[in-house]
């Protein structure tokens, strides 16, 4: 069988309009009317379908037209534009057939179920219509709509909407504490509500402090291009040098639409632990150095203030650093007894803040100083003087011990205070053997500031 389709055109329409139907069976047609005039007399006559073998069945439409009834009443909505807004439309029948109604909607920003069933006699039954506009309103113009609902009567029911889209609230408010003088990579995920590529202008505005010092940077790219119906993360990185509070908006707008979103963002910039960790090793009273490296940004020099409570560690009470440059401040490691220890060095200026740096600092024995070699006749004695350099800043008492008795010296030994680059003290040793041959011993110079110190004592005892 086959209808003839453009003979119901335009106020009519039918499906199937075309197939097979076997012996013995039936095959249903739904026609649609769906007139384009207001009309109490439409009327389509002799509507052929042609079937094979046989002669047209031959089809009598007719239909009645009404006007669009007045608007029942006007339904408005409000929200952020990309978010939404849902509100209900109460239906009643109060024929005793039910209702299956499919509503007509107008407007590209509502949308509701396709179709919904109102049982014969049931009063108030919900419809949800939901209004999520993509753009912002302009020149205070509100979004239009229309929503209609066409009963099986002939008559309908119409509303009017209308749609307030207000700019968006924050996409997101976000606090973080980052300590100074560590850079800290902030993620931004921006979705893309088009289902085309959007670009967007980033720009980043101030709301405290209004205007940043050199000391504190917030940087990111320009744009960011986000492709169609897709979500990709855009970054801001933060530094700062000093502790403080800082917040700021981060705006992507699309320049072509105006169309924007924003985030609220809070940096709190927390006192930093040590920048890095530094390894010094050396034997006892033998000097090594290291160095620190700190960048000034500013547009003059800035003064830092040294400090390190080990004192082995040696280095100026201050330094400078020129505008707008990398300063080197460059520090000994003396150690006067072996072991290993730790500390922590800081430098500290108005400006720039604290830089800290944790020490482990390691000291092996020192090797044996230069030894005395005497040489007397039995029964005679020998006076050499041993030297050794002291490295305290202040007058240090040592006290002695010699392990061999052919060997004397005198209990204490006072040292003056020793310049940065040490003092060299003198001790007078006497050999007096009491038998002939070899004698081997060590002296032994002890302070509790100055350390140890071994002088290797050899004596040759000859006949008289």
């Amino acid at each position: 069988f086959r209808w003839d389709a453009k003979r119901f055109k335009p106020d009519f329409s039918i499906k199937p309009t075309e197939g097979y139907i076997s012996p013995g069976t039936n095959v249903s047609f739904e026609v649609t009317f769906h007139p384009c005039e207001q009309s109490q007399d439409i009327c389509y006559e002799n509507l052929p379908c042609y079937i094979q073998g046989g002669e047209p069945v031959r089809l009598t439409l007719s239909g009645f037209c009404v006007g669009v009834p007045l608007v029942k009443e006007v339904v408005n909505f409000v929200c952020q534009v990309r978010g939404k807004h849902t509100q209900t439309i109460m239906l009643s029948n109060r024929t005793n057939q039910p209702w299956t109604l499919q509503p007509i909607i107008e407007g590209e920003h509502w949308k509701g179920a396709e179709f919904i069933r109102v049982e014969a006699h049931q009063q108030n039954k919900p419809y949800e219509i939901t209004y999520r506009p993509l753009a912002m309103n302009t020149e205070n113009k509100k979004d239009q709509g229309s929503i209609f609902f066409p009963l099986p009567d002939g008559t309908g029911l119409l509303y009017l909407l209308q749609g307030t889209a207000e700019p968006p609230k924050s996409a997101g408010n976000i606090m973080r504490e980052v300590p100074c003088k560590t850079s800290y990579v902030e993620l931004f995920p921006i979705t893309n509500w088009l289902n085309k590529l959007q670009r967007f202008r980033v720009t980043v505005d101030m709301l405290k402090p209004e205007k940043l010092e050199v000391t504190t940077t917030l940087k990111t790219l320009d744009y960011i291009e986000v492709p169609a119906s897709a979500k990709k993360d855009h970054k801001l990185t933060f530094f700062s040098y000093k502790e403080g509070m800082y917040s700021a908006k981060v705006t992507f707008r699309n320049e072509a639409t105006q169309e924007f979103l924003f985030y609220l963002i809070t940096f709190k910039a927390i006192p930093c632990g040590p920048l890095s960790t530094l390894e010094l090793a050396t034997a006892v009273r033998q000097n090594t150095s290291s160095s620190v490296k700190v960048e000034n940004p500013l547009h003059y020099p800035v003064t830092f203030n040294t400090e390190c409570k080990v004192p082995d560690i040696n280095m100026p009470p201050q330094f400078t650093v020129p505008a707008q440059s990398e300063g080197v401040l460059v520090f000994e490691f003396l150690p006067m007894r072996p072991g290993e220890t730790s500390g922590r060095l800081a430098l500290n200026s108005n400006e720039l803040g604290t830089f800290q740096y944790d020490l482990i600092l390691k000291a092996t024995p020192a090797r044996p100083e230069k030894p005395l070699c005497f040489s007397t006749t039995l029964g005679s004695s020998q006076s050499l003087v041993a030297k050794f350099v002291n490295y305290t800043r202040q007058k240090t008492e040592y006290s002695t011990k010699v392990d061999c008795p052919d060997f004397h010296v005198d209990k204490v030994v006072n040292a003056p205070a020793g310049s940065q680059a040490g003092t060299e003290v003198s001790v007078e040793v006497t050999f007096e053997p009491c038998q002939l041959g070899e004698s081997r011993g060590t002296l032994l110079l002890s302070s509790a500031a100055g350390g140890d110190y071994a002088v290797p004592l050899s004596g040759t005892s000859l006949p008289p």
